[in-house]
């Protein structure tokens, strides 16, 4: 497996809906990082040891994408059968 197709491996979104926050994890399990505010509201948490990027954390997620789009653009978490068919198939990847 190339580097690419095992990085895809492991990479997943998840939206948390009351907490409004949008996280992109990097690794399969759960590991101890360093937490860093990169921007405004964006949290970026890391390895210590190699600098590896554990999760990215998006706050305040659907009040950005109002600002950035307008206020007829709303974050919904898509829960439609075609989606959940992909997301099990990247897991056999």
């Amino acid at each position: 497996m190339d580097k690419q197709n095992e990085f895809k491996k492991y990479i997943n979104v998840d939206y948390d809906k009351d907490g409004d926050i949008l996280t992109y994890s990097f690794t399969k399990f759960p590991q101890i990082a360093i937490a860093e505010e990169a921007l405004d509201d964006i949290w970026v948490r890391f390895d210590p040891k190699d600098n590896k990027v554990i999760t990215i954390d998006v706050l305040n997620f659907s009040t950005r994408i109002e600002t950035a789009f307008g206020p007829s653009m709303k974050y919904t978490e898509r829960t439609d059968p075609e989606l959940i068919a992909n997301s099990l198939f990247l897991d056999k990847i």
